[in-house]
């Protein structure tokens, strides 16, 4: 379908079945006044030179020739085609007809004539009333058919093809013509010939010219044919009309598409309207081989309108053409629309899924398919999915949210149903477990082979340390004298109230009299420290977990629970396991755990309990202090990146943001970015950071006594109430370090809430000087940013395009979208808003051209409300 010049041009194709044409001149101009036959290239046709206005010019199908346009009885142009051997037939049929647009000015009007000479045999033209006349001659030259038509639009000055049907055997003539403007065809009857026609004519032929008269006008495709016994000729009508929707060779597109009669190809960027076909179908049908972009249109009521989509009807019953996207070089020659005798796939609505980090369902598919079935799935980041026969697997990883599935089925013959669904990944919720019991818990000793084979309950002195996010050790002294003092050996194992310890260090000093062992040491998780290195490399907006994973591969640990949201990018230097999944924690936030046991690490929002445990002065707390600290106080941000842009396009003119909640002084700050991050970005920040730093930050260290109760305990990260009203204490606060006396636990040491900043100190940070806090360009930071794939890392994943193509960048990441040539080209996605009042959109673009283009470049926002209303906005680029 659409695989000749009736679809591409309109042009009447040599090849048309039945047709058999000997003789066509499409104007095409070779040397002086001939023209080459398309049928035989190497036979001319020669223009008669008339008047000074005569020539061809640019039309609809190529090249028309005008002539006679002042006075046809003084101009007296004309156009010639002479005799050669097989011009005329002896027998069978003659088919002459071309396109022409016409004036009526003299009583008779020729349009394509044999009567110029002794050897007629027809003669086709227009009176002045603009009715058709055909005449047919014996080979006597004697008339034996004069006969007037007339059109449903006789005497038009638009195009019409007009031509004439002989037959021999029959003996009978039939002319037809076509309305290109309307592209309404009428057949006219069939008229009996009086006697036999010419079989021998010798005649040249005339076009718009005979002798004593001339036609004032326009023609082209003047056609010569002996069409064969299969010819119908109803339906080569109805071609021609159906043609004229295609514009392969329509004015300018002359020079930019080349047409054959195997295909039509492009020699510039362009779009290709084709001609219409007659379809017909009740069942979806299936389109095969069409170019990409190709996009149809149907018409119900004979093109009078039209309707376009993705897709096709499932059912039609009227016209059907298409419009093809065609770059230089491109070739274009048809494809099909195959309408199945079989039922279309089915697919049944797939409900709705909800999994935990981690997790795994199997969902039976129920469907029907004709033949072996091909699957497809398009899945989410929050997911992956399999088939396996009728069964769907969906697994989950780390990264939290939700995402849409869709599952297309496709049968042997490429038709498709696909069915979409919500899949949403939550959180695995973190089981903390019941706090140690520390008091005088005993220290129990492993041998060798892993195995316990001791257990020291009179240690002179042993203390756990535990922080969050940080160090995790046990120290622990006896007797030099101690009977199990000399089993005591280096990477040993000890545990004390279920956590295992290696031993790093054993020290035996003299306190006095005394000579005591001293024994240093460190959770097991510490080595990780030496579990192997892994390489550098970048991570982009990839889940905790994922990362995790990648420290932990080979080391015999794995990943439990990594409930922590975020989606961070940065890179490593070469590392080993433990500072890596370190680096995971400064850049995702949460809390560390490791089960040293059982060999996991979690990363989770927050590892400690709220059980209630309150210490009051003089009851469990002693020596308490309370900090309040505004060394890092400021009450004004100036933000401003390393390309020297601040936030004050975005914050009615201001270049900071400010509080003055706390205090009325002046304390600023400069927050800077690096080059590339958007004022928008960089006031989110500013005013994040302002909201911690316009205010003191408080701490509080204590000395609690753990009274042994395991309704009290508490450990590293748990939430206790600690109250001392003299000095302004009574709060609920974190424990971010404990330090535990197991020996005398009412010497143990609780921090709360955040470590204590020092002016000074190689830890703490200047109250003048903010950072990013990442080494990597500001354009990777993209908390904010609801497109997917928005730098074009993974080519136009996530984006609807046309015309787009995917090259090498030079701004943020490796790659870019350019847009190039005539027409229109877009890119678009479709994102789901947070909660936010409002959004921003901004893109780098560059731009080549002459001197003074200006591309027509645009962005517009569809926004769908809740309603199911939408509102479509352009938005002002700037």
């Amino acid at each position: 379908m659409w695989d000749n010049r009736f679809s591409w041009s309109g042009e009447v194709p040599t090849s048309y079945p039945g047709l058999n044409a000997v003789a066509l001149q499409r104007i095409t101009p070779t040397t002086g006044l001939n023209y080459a036959d398309a049928v035989t290239p190497s036979r001319q046709w020669q223009r008669v030179v008339g008047g000074a206005n005569d020539g061809y010019v640019a039309g609809s199908w190529g090249y028309q020739m005008g002539l006679n346009s002042v006075n046809p009885a003084t101009d007296q142009g004309g156009f010639k085609l002479p005799n050669f051997s097989g011009l005329w037939p002896a027998g069978g049929k003659l088919l002459m007809g071309l396109w022409t647009r016409q004036s009526y000015v003299m009583a008779h009007s020729p349009l394509m004539s044999t009567r110029d000479g002794s050897s007629p045999l027809a003669y086709l033209a227009t009176a002045a009333s603009g009715r058709l006349r055909h005449q047919v001659y014996n080979s006597a030259g004697a008339l034996i058919l004069d006969q007037y038509e007339d059109t449903p639009w006789v005497q038009t000055l638009e195009w019409q093809f007009v031509g004439q049907l002989i037959d021999f055997g029959a003996q009978t003539s039939q002319i037809f013509s076509v309305l290109a403007s309307t592209k309404a065809t009428w057949v006219g009857p069939v008229r009996a010939l009086s006697g036999a026609p010419n079989p021998a004519s010798t005649a040249d032929l005339d076009v718009y010219s005979l002798p004593g008269y001339w036609t004032t006008g326009v023609f082209d495709e003047a056609l010569v044919a002996h069409p064969g016994d299969s010819f119908d000729l109803p339906g080569f009508v109805d071609a021609i009309a159906l043609g004229q929707w295609a514009n392969g060779q329509a004015d300018a597109n002359r020079t930019r598409f080349n047409v054959s009669e195997s295909a039509i190809t492009a020699t510039a960027a362009q779009t290709l309207s084709t001609g219409a076909e007659r379809v017909s179908w009740s069942t979806q049908p299936v389109v095969t081989g069409a170019p990409a972009g190709a996009v149809p249109y149907w018409s119900t009521d004979a093109g009078v309108s039209w309707q376009t989509g993705a897709g096709l009807p499932a059912a039609l019953n009227g016209l059907l053409r298409w419009t093809v996207p065609m770059t230089v070089g491109q070739s274009f020659s048809g494809f099909t629309v195959d309408v199945p005798s079989e039922p279309a796939p089915t697919l049944n609505a797939i409900p709705n899924q909800t999994l935990e980090q981690g997790g795994l369902v199997n969902i039976p598919l129920v469907f029907s398919n004709q033949g072996a079935p091909s699957w497809s799935i398009s899945t989410p980041p929050v997911a992956s999915a399999t088939i396996s026969g009728s069964v769907l697997t969906l697994a989950s990883g780390f990264e939290v949210g939700d995402g849409q599935v869709t599952v297309t089925l496709t049968d042997e013959i490429g038709r498709k149903v696909s069915r979409t669904f919500t899949v949403t990944v939550t959180a695995r919720e973190w089981e903390a477990g019941a706090p140690p019991n520390y008091p005088h818990a005993p220290i129990i000793l492993y041998d060798g082979n892993d195995v316990p084979v001791t257990v020291i309950i009179d240690s002179l002195g042993a203390v756990v340390t535990s922080e969050v996010n940080g160090e995790h050790k046990f120290e622990f002294t006896l007797p030099a004298t101690h009977k199990y003092a000399s089993t005591l050996t280096n990477e040993q194992f000890v545990e004390v109230e279920g956590e295992r310890y290696r031993i790093r260090r054993i020290t035996d000093a003299r306190s006095g009299r005394k000579v005591h062992t001293t024994v240093f040491a460190e959770a097991e998780f510490y080595d990780l420290a030496t579990a192997g290195q892994i390489d550098a490399q970048e991570f982009r907006q990839v889940a905790a977990g994922d990362v995790m994973t990648i420290a932990l591969a080979g080391t015999g640990w794995t990943v439990d629970v990594a409930n922590v949201r975020t989606l961070r990018t940065y890179s490593i230097e070469n590392t080993n396991p433990l500072a890596l999944l370190r680096e995971v924690q400064k850049n995702h936030g949460g809390d560390l755990v490791f089960d040293n046991r059982n060999h996991r690490v979690s990363l989770v929002t927050n590892s400690g309990r709220d059980n209630g445990v309150a210490f009051f002065y003089g009851k469990g707390l002693y020596d308490p202090k309370r900090v309040v600290d505004t060394t890092s106080l400021i009450t004004r941000i100036y933000a401003r990146n390393a390309d020297g842009q601040t936030i004050a396009s975005v914050n009615n003119g201001v270049p900071y943001v400010e509080d003055f909640a706390y205090t009325s002084e002046v304390r600023s700050a400069t927050y800077d970015f690096k080059s590339g991050t958007s004022p928008y970005t960089m006031l989110a920040m500013a005013n994040a950071t302002l909201a911690n730093r316009s205010k003191p930050s408080y701490s509080y260290e204590v000395t609690v006594a753990d009274t042994g109760s395991e309704l009290n305990a508490f450990d590293a990260g748990d939430f206790v109430t600690v109250v001392d009203e003299e000095i302004g204490i009574s709060d609920t606060q974190r424990i971010v370090k404990l330090e535990y006396d197991i020996v005398r636990p009412w010497r143990s040491g609780i921090t709360l809430s955040a470590k204590l900043r020092e002016l000074g100190s190689s830890e703490s940070t200047d109250a003048g000087l903010l950072t990013t806090g990442t080494g990597q360009g500001a354009f990777d930071l993209v908390p904010f940013n609801l497109l997917l794939n928005a730098r074009f890392d993974n080519g136009l994943a996530h984006w609807a395009s046309l015309g787009a193509e995917v090259v090498d960048g030079e701004g943020t990441g490796d790659q870019a979208v350019m847009f190039s040539g005539p027409g229109e080209r877009w890119i678009e996605q479709t994102v789901t808003p947070d909660n936010r009042e409002s959004y921003a959109f901004s893109f780098d673009v560059r731009s080549t051209g002459p001197t003074g283009f200006v591309p027509d470049l645009g962005v517009e926002a569809v926004v769908t409300y809740a309603d199911g209303t939408s509102e479509t906005i352009q938005l002002e680029i700037s």
